[in-house]
């Protein structure tokens, strides 16, 4: 790789180089850091700036608008208009499955209506706070029955 010096640098960025060596020059800076890098310090510097006259910024101007020009504007179809096509669609559907989910509901609840589970629930309660009241008895009595049952056993110990 054969590196180029800085005055070879300055007359590519004054657009002084042959075509054929320019390309050459491209090349190489898309392949070299070292070299890109001495370039690019040498459009920072001031004296570049400076060195630069009007007509060689014009025409680098017109070379680029040129360029654009030569770009053929049908060559690039238009972007497809991706938002409509996809937004549509998907709300009939998500509309039509938010409708399918309620009809289901419906139906189940109907269901489960005509065969009496509400009322079921309803009245289960109710027969478990009966069930609970049977079966409660007082304190006391169930103290009483049991010394009861001591004092008979004790009665019938003595007898045997």
């Amino acid at each position: 790789m054969k590196h180029q010096d800085e005055v070879y640098w300055r007359r590519y960025a004054e657009d002084t180089l042959p075509a054929e060596e320019r390309l050459e020059a491209e090349e190489h800076l898309s392949v070299c850091g070292s070299c890109l890098e001495l370039y690019m310090e040498l459009l920072i510097s001031v004296d570049e700036v400076e060195s630069l006259d009007s007509m060689s910024a014009e025409a680098v101007t017109e070379r680029i608008m040129s360029a654009i020009a030569a770009v053929d504007v049908d060559q690039t179809p238009p972007p497809p208009k991706v938002d409509t096509v996809r937004r549509n669609p998907v709300k009939r559907s998500s509309r039509k499955q938010t409708m399918i989910h309620y009809l289901i509901a419906v139906c189940v609840m109907l269901v489960l209506m005509s065969t009496g589970v509400f009322q079921r629930i309803a009245e289960q309660p109710q027969q478990w706070e009966e069930h609970q009241i049977s079966k409660k008895e007082s304190v006391s009595v169930s103290i009483m029955e049991r010394t009861a049952a001591v004092i008979e056993a004790m009665v019938e110990k003595p007898n045997k």
